[in-house]
């Protein structure tokens, strides 16, 4: 420091100690110690910005031996400014014609903590069946590091949280976001329940609780109710075993007859009893019809001369499918075996135990979708006004936190091991044209395309490759020349594949 004999300073008081958005008032005491006349003014070191200390006067002249004062107002930013912590700031003092008369003294500050959490969850109301999905966002708006960790109540004690990740730390000005899946049984008949839920967000003494509400759909709906007891009334009125099998039997010829729609055509001329000579939608394998010896198997199919005979026939010009000795049906419950009842969001590696994998392929969708990173099977019922009602259940993308949006993100397939053939089944509008894509082990690929049939129609998509050139995986997505809406949805019904024999 030069020329410290000229200069005299004294700070008071010796030491401050603010929380975000107060102030301190320091006055700087300065004795002129030369032997002319200087002028003083007053600066911080040390702090994010210099629009956070003020001085009074700006400038101070002083005779020599001469005593005066300068008023300090330091300031401590509401947000965005100083972690919680000691700090050491330089109070200099200097004559702004003399650049060699300056003195620099230091002045602790303690900055204390000031913890604040934001946390916001949509969809305040989320319906659903057994599970229910929310998006939960964070933000650390005070000056110090969190440790975020979750929790979930109920009055009832029925419902059950599963947070990903369960702890978040999140550092000053940082944000992050969670996933939440809330699951409880619902009712069989009558009414939706309405559960109040509250989710808690606790980091060291902050806690920040959010009341949410989960609609619970019923299994059975009143209507289906009634039918049975009004059939059953009807059997024990007639007081015959006959009758009663008789009822049963018409029930299940109902239940076929209401989900026959859903699955596409059987040519009448090939065996297995199902769909690409399955054995129905549960996937068991049957042997498919040989080839002719002349038959290729290299190239991906797409045309009907060129399928194998096993292959059920359609429309004329229609796209065909190929013979598959192993088939997942998107609208099958996984662990009940029956017709997917409700919606549900799956995770990636729902059918991992059947080989397949799934990925949302978020850097060919729209700018408002790039954050559409989960998948769901979804159910649109007949009788509501969107252009894909009575379509059933699907497999298609979507948000996190929403169900209903972005289900129009072209979706990969991958498989555990090499593939031989692959079929995809889906459902489209007549006016919505599709493209499948494979993609084969030396790199290459091979496209399809197709229009929909309509919502109760399934079209396929079909290719085939020799054991040299297997298939690893198959991206499905709208054609790009036709304009995303609420027409022209991912609705994946069905995926057929043959394996290499190990």
């Amino acid at each position: 420091m030069t020329m410290a004999t000229a200069l005299k300073v004294t700070v008071a008081p010796e030491r401050i100690s603010l929380r975000p958005g107060e102030s301190a008032d320091v006055e700087l005491t300065v004795q002129n110690a030369s032997q002319v006349v200087e002028h003083f003014t007053a600066t911080v070191v040390g702090l994010p910005s210099n629009d956070l200390f003020t001085c009074e006067p700006d400038v101070v002249k002083l005779r020599p031996r001469e005593v005066g004062t300068l008023r300090m107002k330091i300031s401590v930013p509401e947000r965005g400014g100083l972690v919680a912590g000691p700090y050491t700031l330089g109070l200099v003092v200097k004559s702004p014609y003399s650049q060699d008369v300056s003195r620099c003294e230091e002045l602790p500050l303690d900055v204390q903590p000031a913890p604040s959490l934001n946390v916001s969850i949509q969809p305040e109301v989320a319906t659903g069946g057994k599970v229910a999905h929310y998006g939960v966002s964070l933000s650390n708006e005070g000056n110090m590091p969190m440790a975020v960790t979750f929790s979930g109540t109920d009055p009832e004690n029925r419902v059950g949280f599963r947070f990903e990740p369960k702890e978040l730390r999140l550092e000053p000005g940082m944000a992050a976001g969670a996933n939440l899946v809330v699951n409880s049984d619902p009712p069989l008949t009558g009414q939706e329940i309405r559960r109040s839920i509250t989710v808690r967000a606790h980091a060291g003494e902050t806690t920040v609780d959010k009341p949410l509400t989960f609609v619970q759909r019923p299994r059975i709906k009143g209507g289906m109710m009634k039918f049975g007891a009004l059939a059953a009334g009807l059997a024990v009125l007639g007081g015959m075993t006959y009758g009663g099998a008789k009822l049963l039997r018409d029930l299940k010829t109902t239940n076929a007859a209401a989900t026959s729609a859903l699955q596409p055509p059987v040519n009448p001329t090939q065996g297995g009893g199902g769909q690409n000579g399955q054995n129905g939608q549960n996937g068991q394998q049957s042997q498919p019809a040989s080839q002719p010896p002349s038959a290729p198997a290299s190239q991906p199919a797409s045309a009907p001369a060129s399928q194998p005979p096993s292959a059920p026939s359609g429309p004329p010009g229609a796209p065909q499918a190929v013979a598959v000795t192993d088939n997942i049906d998107f609208t099958i419950d996984t662990k009940t075996q029956q017709p997917v009842a409700d919606n549900e969001f799956i995770e990636d590696d729902h059918y991992a135990a059947r080989g397949l994998r799934l990925a949302n392929l978020t850097e060919k969708a729209p700018l408002e979708c790039k954050n559409a990173t989960k998948q769901a099977i979804k159910i649109n019922r007949a009788g509501t006004t969107i252009p894909v009602a009575g379509v059933g259940a699907y497999l298609t993308t979507v948000k996190p936190a929403e169900i209903r949006d972005c289900n129009i993100v072209p979706v990969r397939m991958t498989f555990d091991t090499a593939l031989t053939a692959v079929n995809i089944w889906f459902a489209g509008l007549p006016d919505v044209e599709y493209t499948a894509t494979a993609n084969f082990a030396d790199g290459t690929t091979a496209s399809a395309k197709a229009l929909g049939a309509g919502v109760t129609n399934l079209v396929p998509l079909g290719f085939q490759a020799a054991k040299e050139k297997p298939i690893k995986s198959v991206d499905f997505a709208v054609s790009p020349q036709i304009q995303l809406s609420n027409k022209s949805l991912i609705m994946l019904k069905k995926v057929g594949y043959t394996r290499i024999p190990a």
